[in-house]
């Protein structure tokens, strides 16, 4: 039998338990700890989000937390940070994006830059049934032509199409309308109220109705109600079905707009051009129009340039239905010396102009495709540059005029 060493001194007796298993003297210490932290937080619990190793050498020695003056400098400088990585898509789309990142802001940017107007970019009438140059495709209808031209070159995550809920629509059918991130409107309108509370908020003109409400009632049950501001022009007699409706702050105009001619704002009219319409309504003091919706069954192509007139209000968004027709008297005014039909004008004037578009829908609900809803969106020149710079590394000529 194996003898231990008389001398050797008794091995100590375990640590005593505490009731979950733990020694107590680890315990202790972690109550200790456990109080330590505590009051550090109830100290500095204000400023714990910023608080780092750095802070530690700038202690309050008689508090026991972290100085105010360097958590100040702190946050300030990541506020400052957070703010510069939102800074592109604020600046460039006039405050309507102020949550989209630099980075994201970038591929937008490049995405519009890359885009191609036309499958057939040396001739973009192709398979247009007004034109008969060589090379001309045996699909000549208005169809084909907007299949290989002008798609959506820009993307807004929160789109949605605008009707009302109710069973007049569902949000279904030839009413509702594509509108660009719905909830940013409402919030440029509750600081533009909170700023200055006589301001209408947003404002939204609708122009062509033909009774037909289910947009602005979709509008108003997205944002809420008396949020908008709702200026309806129609040349039928629909204003007491519009007041059926109960669309809060809406009003009926019974006009329609034709081109913009010497200023004519006396009562009355049965035409009047956007600029006057505007003043009409006391609206030439707005920075913005949030929502210009359209469909007048043509008078778009005579009237379009008139849309971006100085003195006017900004478009923040179009959604315009562009219909069919030949070039005859209608399209006289628009006739080009290179283009013979009025559409590839009307797109490069509107994204010469500063607007990209984010969404396209043909009805084929009472067509054949040949009239097509376009959303429109208005940015700042400067989100163009890249686009610029591609278009003239492209170099692209026409043969087709």
């Amino acid at each position: 039998m194996k003898m231990e060493p008389a001398d050797k001194a008794p091995a100590p007796a375990p640590a005593a338990k505490s009731p979950r298993g733990f020694p107590r003297g680890a315990a202790t210490i972690g109550i200790i700890i456990l109080i330590s932290s505590i009051s550090l937080l109830s100290s500095g619990c204000s400023n714990l989000r910023s608080f780092t190793l750095q802070d530690s050498e700038q202690l309050d020695t008689e508090s026991g937390g972290p100085t105010t003056k360097g958590i100040r400098a702190r946050n300030k400088n990541n506020n400052e940070n957070d703010a510069d990585k939102f800074s592109l898509a604020r600046t460039q789309s006039f405050g309507f994006f102020n949550d989209i990142t630099n980075d994201n802001w970038k591929l937008l940017q490049n995405m519009v830059a890359q885009h191609w107007n036309h499958k057939f970019p040396e001739r973009p009438l192709t398979h247009h049934p007004t034109w008969r140059g060589a090379g001309q495709s045996g699909q000549l209808h208005i169809p084909a032509w907007y299949q290989t031209n002008f798609e959506p070159n820009f993307s807004c995550q929160f789109e949605k199409r605008i009707g009302a809920t109710g069973e007049e629509s569902r949000g279904n059918g030839d009413g509702p309308k594509w509108i660009c991130d719905p909830h940013r409107i409402k919030r440029l309108a509750a600081e533009r109220k909170a700023q200055d509370p006589n301001h209408p908020g947003c404002v939204i003109y609708s122009v062509g109705s033909a009774g037909d409400f289910s947009f602005e009632k979709g509008m108003e049950e997205e944002l809420g109600p008396g949020t908008c501001e709702y200026h309806i022009f129609d040349m039928g007699d629909f204003e007491e079905k519009m007041k059926l409706q109960n669309i809060s702050r809406a009003h009926f105009h019974r006009w329609g707009l034709d081109t913009q001619g010497e200023e004519n704002i006396q009562p009355g009219a049965e035409f009047y051009g956007l600029k006057d319409t505007v003043k009409l309504l006391g609206h030439d003091n707005l920075d913005v129009i949030d929502v210009f919706k359209i469909d007048c069954e043509k008078c778009e192509w005579r009237i379009y340039r008139d849309w971006l007139l100085s003195g006017l209000p900004s478009l923040q968004q179009i959604q315009v239905e562009i219909h069919s027709g030949n070039i005859g008297k209608m399209h006289q005014a628009e006739k080009h010396d290179h283009d013979i039909s009025p559409e590839i004008p009307f797109f490069e004037f509107l994204e010469e102009a500063g607007y990209v578009r984010f969404h396209k829908e043909p009805n084929i609900q009472y067509n054949d495709g040949s009239c097509e809803e376009y959303a429109f969106l208005k940015l700042d020149k400067e989100f163009f540059a890249a686009r610029k710079k591609m278009l003239a590394e492209r170099n692209i000529t026409r043969v087709d005029i």
